[in-house]
């Protein structure tokens, strides 16, 4: 729903979909006839309830992840299939050209903090740590700022439960004590489980906690603003938000408050040199949006936050190969990707 555009291009047209321990569920498909309509699908889960449920795959396998593809390879093996250089090189060119047209970018403003550049910046100073997330606009720009490696990354997903990163980070902390763990939350996720400050008081457990604060139930108002005709209710937090950095030290802990971006390098610098837990609130732009976003009902290559095009350049983008799919190809006699006459 929050994907990168070129993601989202590359599942609705790919000809294969392996899909390993998906649920297929509304936020992965969008509108579900036409998600990936023109491949053939191969679903491995364990659980057998999921295979089928919502897209029907042209190979259902029931079993343990690790086995099945253990498996799958030995069986590739058995049958002797040649690989074929260049096989997939006009594919791949293809993604490569939407992730040049549609990149993630994060956007500087002259007089705030975007989200997605305090992401950014706590990701380049603490690119092998463990982060967790709440549950909102923090978490999709988490998911796709984020560089950091594998099994890093706890969330709730799908499940939804603000509330969710504190406590996680808490037990990833005390099972991991000598690495570092950082809970990103928005300002009201945070609030559904501010008290558990006491227990990082009481037990010395070192968590770096950020609340990415733009004064809203951040994805609540993004929805009211593009579907409900900008009729904000119930999602506005600055009425009787509290004090971030006051409440963190009536808890006995370091405090913070990074309000402009001449403080965000320092200031995240300080958070991860200190020795214990930290509450950090950078104040951010009040009504950035979480792009790119599939509306509900629509397809996965539908998405809104893309850059505009002309309707000349949409004419030409129309022109394309019909061998290899390459697109932009108006000005050509033969596809340059793959040489087919035009």
């Amino acid at each position: 729903m929050h994907g990168t555009a070129y993601a989202n291009f590359a599942v609705s047209e790919c000809d294969l979909l392996i899909a390993v321990g998906a649920r297929f569920d509304d936020r992965v498909t969008g509108k579900l006839d036409e998600f990936a309509s023109r491949a053939q699908v191969v679903h491995i889960d364990i659980d057998p309830a999921e295979v089928g449920k919502n897209r029907l795959p042209q190979v259902p396998i029931v079993g343990d992840v690790r086995q099945v593809l253990e498996q799958m390879l030995q069986r590739v093996k058995e049958l002797g299939l040649p690989a074929v250089p260049g096989r997939t090189q006009a594919w791949l060119a293809r993604i490569e050209r939407w992730r040049q047209e549609y990149p993630l970018v994060a956007p500087r403003y002259d007089h705030s903090i975007s989200p997605q550049e305090a992401i950014v910046e706590l990701s380049r100073q603490a690119p092998a740590a463990y982060y967790t997330t709440d549950v909102g606009q923090h978490q999709m720009w988490s998911a796709q700022f984020l560089k950091t490696g594998p099994r890093r990354w706890i969330s709730s997903s799908g499940l939804g439960t603000m509330g969710f990163g504190l406590p996680a980070a808490m037990g990833v902390q005390v099972a991991l004590p000598d690495e570092q763990v950082i809970c990103i939350s928005g300002d009201a996720s945070f609030q559904m489980n501010s008290q558990e400050l006491a227990t990082l008081a009481q037990y010395g457990i070192n968590v770096k906690t950020v609340i990415i604060n733009n004064g809203w139930q951040g994805m609540v108002r993004q929805w009211q603003q593009t579907f409900y005709g900008e009729r904000y209710s119930s999602s506005d937090m600055q009425p009787g938000m509290p004090d971030f950095e006051l409440l963190a030290r009536a808890y006995g802990l370091k405090g913070m408050v990074i309000r402009d971006r001449s403080q965000l390098t320092e200031g995240v610098a300080e958070m991860l040199a200190h020795n214990g837990p930290v509450l950090v609130d950078i104040r951010v732009t009040r009504d950035e949006n979480c792009y790119p976003m599939v509306a509900p009902g629509k397809s996965n290559a539908q998405m809104l936050g893309l850059p505009q095009r002309s309707p000349l350049e949409q004419a030409i983008e129309l022109i394309y190969c019909s061998h290899c799919g390459a697109k932009n190809l108006a000005s050509h006699h033969f596809c340059p990707e793959c040489g087919t006459k035009l």
